[in-house]
């Protein structure tokens, strides 16, 4: 099994993937990734912080260090899908609970530390 991403939405700037920063060295947004088994229907949501390199160097070190983050050298959209799909490449698995566990290394996953009740 391997992951695809199939949407993604940023509630700060929408939509994401028409959006020009005004001053591409100064990147700082959460972007939610929509992403699911490839060919299958469905997803689950995954967070991750989108950051240049200048604005990294914004963020008190400790706090950036928790974050799931990505930190793009040279802002742009295509950057960013690559990024992802980097990430997305070098995850799989035999089932989805294990491609997600994998994938919340790098995201949030909106079901890390979920417990049944």
């Amino acid at each position: 099994m391997n992951p695809e991403l199939k949407a993604q939405d940023c509630a700060d700037h929408d939509p994401i993937e028409a959006w020009q920063p005004a001053n591409p060295a100064d990147i700082d947004y959460w972007l939610c990734l929509h992403i699911g088994v490839a060919g299958e229907p469905g997803a689950d949501l995954f967070y991750v912080n989108v950051l240049s390199e200048t604005a990294a160097t914004l963020v008190d070190a400790d706090e950036l260090a928790l974050r799931k983050k990505i930190v793009i050298q040279d802002y742009s959209w295509s950057a960013v899908v690559d990024a992802i799909q980097e990430i997305l490449q070098q995850s799989n698995g035999a089932s989805w609970g294990e491609i997600a566990v994998q994938l919340s290394r790098r995201f949030d996953w909106e079901f890390e530390n979920y417990r049944p009740i």
